[in-house]
C-alpha cells in the first residue's frame, strides 16, 4: 500500500513514490455533482431535539433551507466564488451536525458532550453568516437573512462545568504513542 499523504524528502524524480501527487494535479473538473442526493437530515435532528443547541442549530438550519429557497445566489453570483465559499462552509456545518448526532445515537454519547458540541455549531454558522452578510456581492436580500440567521448558543453553566469535569477527569490517562 502507498502512502499519499507522506512529505517529498527522500523522494527521486519519476519514483513511483511520487506518482501520487501528480495524479492530485491532473485530475479533471468533477461532472455529476448536482445529480448526488444527500440522505435527509431532519431524523438525526429530530432525535436530539430536546438538547437547547441542538434546537438553536436546527433553527438555523431551517433559516439557510429559506436561504436557498428565497435568496439563493444567482446566475452571476455563482461565478463569485468567495460567496460560494461562504455559503458552502454553512451547508458543510449541517452535515457536519447530522453526521455528530448519527454517531451520537451510535455510540451513546453523553448529552452534555453534544449540547456543548452544538454551541459551537451554532457559534460557527453564526460566524459564517456574519461573513455571508459582509460579502461585496450579496444581495440586500441575502443580507437580511443572514443577520437573521445569527443565533446565541444556549449558555448553560452547570452543564459546562459536567463537561469540564468528564474532560479534567481524563487528564492523564491517555499516552501517545512514542
Amino acid at each position: 500500500m502507498r502512502a499519499t499523504c507522506r512529505s517529498g524528502a527522500g523522494r527521486t524524480r519519476g519514483s513511483t513514490r511520487s506518482r501520487p501527487r501528480a495524479f492530485l494535479f491532473r485530475q479533471r473538473p468533477a461532472r455529476g455533482l448536482g445529480s448526488v442526493r444527500f440522505h435527509d437530515w431532519r431524523p438525526a435532528f429530530d432525535a436530539y431535539a430536546h438538547l437547547p443547541n441542538v434546537g438553536r442549530f436546527r433553527e438555523q438550519v431551517d433559516a439557510l433551507c429559506e436561504f436557498v429557497a428565497t435568496a439563493a445566489p444567482d446566475q452571476e453570483q455563482s461565478r463569485d466564488l468567495d460567496l460560494l465559499l461562504a455559503v458552502g462552509r454553512l451547508f458543510a456545518l449541517v452535515v457536519h451536525g447530522q453526521l455528530i448526532l448519527e454517531q451520537a445515537g451510535l455510540t451513546g454519547l453523553d448529552e452534555d458532550v453534544l449540547d456543548e458540541m452544538f454551541a459551537v455549531l451554532v457559534r460557527d454558522f453564526s460566524a459564517h453568516a456574519v461573513e455571508l452578510h459582509g460579502k461585496d456581492s450579496a444581495t440586500a436580500r441575502q443580507q437580511d437573512w443572514a443577520l437573521g440567521a445569527i443565533r446565541r448558543p444556549v449558555a448553560d453553566a452547570a452543564r459546562s462545568a459536567r463537561v469540564w469535569e468528564r474532560g479534567e477527569a481524563l487528564a492523564g490517562a491517555y499516552e501517545m504513542a512514542p
